[in-house]
């Protein structure tokens, strides 16, 4: 008796250490009627961090793998531009949503343009300083610091550089520019004095006020750039064209329904219209003039 009572309270005692089994999404090979799944890696540059990037598109990628018949759609949220940039040079993402420089890049790495966000308004560098800052116009930075969140952040780095040099300041000369990796990085520096302005743009601004409105009180925008054209969406030209077709029809759609609009919301834009290749020959014209007058690209 002394002994099946031993037995039988190491076999309770292991019972109570056993750790529970793990709680989150299970992937299969099959569907449960066992139809085979694909899927598809949908990348999207850092427009904010990695957290973040999950909060804002992943009900959004849900949607697509909802939508698609026996797809499963993954978001992949990249440390930083360069992170980003390599995935898409090694072709790891069937999907994308990258700044306009990187999309205009991407047409040979094998992918094409099959939309776009739709408010092109959006689309523009801000420069951000403390609302004591004695700053008044770009000359003013001269000797001190701008900070950016990458180099290849179009909107909050290219076109806010290019802006300084068409107005009197010798980006590469007269002032230093700090790449931060993030854009609320960025303006966080403009905030806490380690920069003279913080570049960033427009939507991480409106983002960075609501998420941290005591600091943004005491900041503004004192310039802007002219816009260019809005974030792509890319696909790899492997995928097929069926697939394409749906997923543009799914993102160009989303502003007819409820859920669709709820989806726009969390990502802070009013839509996705189509788009093509042709589209983003503006930013070959861009990235020209920025070569020729700012710094020569990689």
């Amino acid at each position: 008796m002394r002994v099946w009572l031993g037995l039988c309270l190491v076999l309770l005692l292991a019972a109570c250490e056993k750790p529970d089994a793990p709680v989150g999404p299970r992937y299969g090979d099959r569907l449960p009627g066992g139809e085979p799944v694909t899927r598809y890696i949908f990348a999207v540059h850092p427009l904010q961090n990695p957290q973040r990037l999950h909060q804002m598109f992943q009900p959004l990628m849900a949607y697509l793998g909802r939508s698609l018949d026996g797809v499963d759609v993954v978001l992949d949220a990249s440390s930083d531009y360069a992170d980003f940039e390599r995935k898409l040079q090694e072709g790891v993402p069937q999907f994308a949503l990258p700044n306009p420089y990187h999309a205009a890049l991407a047409r040979g790495w094998g992918y094409e343009v099959v939309a776009k966000m739709g408010n092109d308004d959006a689309f523009r560098g801000v420069f951000i300083v403390r609302k004591d800052s004695a700053i008044q116009t770009p000359q003013d930075l001269k000797g001190k610091v701008v900070s950016y969140p990458a180099p290849t952040a179009l909107a909050a780095a290219m076109m806010p550089q290019l802006y300084l040099q068409n107005n009197g300041v010798d980006v590469e000369k007269d002032i230093t520019n700090k790449y931060v990796g993030t854009h609320t990085s960025s303006i966080m520096n403009a905030y806490m004095g380690e920069s003279a302005a913080a570049a960033t743009w427009p939507v991480a601004w409106a983002a960075f006020q609501k998420t941290n409105p005591k600091e943004a009180s005491q900041l503004h925008v004192i310039w802007q750039t002219p816009q260019l054209i809005q974030n792509a969406v890319i696909a790899q030209s492997t995928v097929p064209q069926s697939v394409r077709d749906k997923v543009q029809h799914l993102l160009t759609t989303l502003h007819e329904s409820p859920e669709g609009l709820r989806l726009l919301s969390q990502i802070d834009t009013s839509g996705f219209v189509k788009a093509s290749n042709a589209d983003f020959d503006v930013v070959d014209a861009f990235l020209k003039e920025f070569d020729a007058k700012v710094r020569k690209l990689p």
